[in-house]
């Protein structure tokens, strides 16, 4: 879809130019610990970020440090399919596909049972119904169209749209955390 890689292209291009970067991420890991969701969760997957995104670390040195189960992605093919692995350190990961940091699945042990576990997700930008904008591999829709836990995007103010365009099998995230707002979306389709 010509319109999803050009919004790609700008999505990017935007995201270099955050301004004060490390008090947004911090406020955004603040704001998502807040979240009963997070409270209550017995496990937290989450992406390792890349370094124009929201970090990550924080939320996952967190999550370990309040005794909470942490998976990590790992792409197990080409073809948009991804594993979870558990992880009990930040030095478990190593760069993997697409230069992502992944967990070494000889040193981690794949993660099956999801229940009482929340999700967060990545993205370059979201729309306030929780439709996101990926990168365009397609490995977080199919986990999703799967995956029945509470399902939170991190998303800078500046990266929030009212809409992005979506295809039929495009899921939305239940909740959405920036550094002034949480916003719950509705089940499977547009807010407003």
């Amino acid at each position: 879809m010509q319109i999803k890689s050009k919004l790609r292209k700008e999505a990017r291009q935007k995201r270099k130019r955050i301004a004060d970067k490390d008090k947004k991420d911090n406020i955004i890991a603040e704001n998502l610990f807040s979240l009963d969701e997070y409270i209550n969760a017995k496990t937290v997957l989450c992406y390792a970020s890349l370094d124009d995104e929201i970090n990550t670390d924080i939320i996952i040195n967190r999550a370990l440090s309040d005794n909470k189960c942490v998976a990590v992605p790992r792409c197990r093919d080409l073809s948009g399919n991804m594993d979870f692995y558990l992880i009990s350190s930040l030095s478990q990961l190593k760069s993997g596909s697409f230069n992502v940091r992944e967990p070494n699945p000889e040193e981690c042990k794949m993660l099956c049972n999801f229940d009482n576990s929340i999700i967060i997700v990545p993205a370059l930008m979201f729309d306030k119904g929780g439709f996101r904008l990926g990168y365009g591999k397609g490995y977080y829709d199919r986990f999703l169209n799967t995956y029945n836990h509470p399902s939170i995007g991190l998303c800078y103010d500046e990266m929030l749209t009212d809409k992005i365009p979506i295809d039929e099998y495009d899921k939305n995230v239940k909740i959405i955390v920036t550094q002034s707002n949480i916003i719950k979306c509705k089940n499977g389709g547009r807010n407003g």
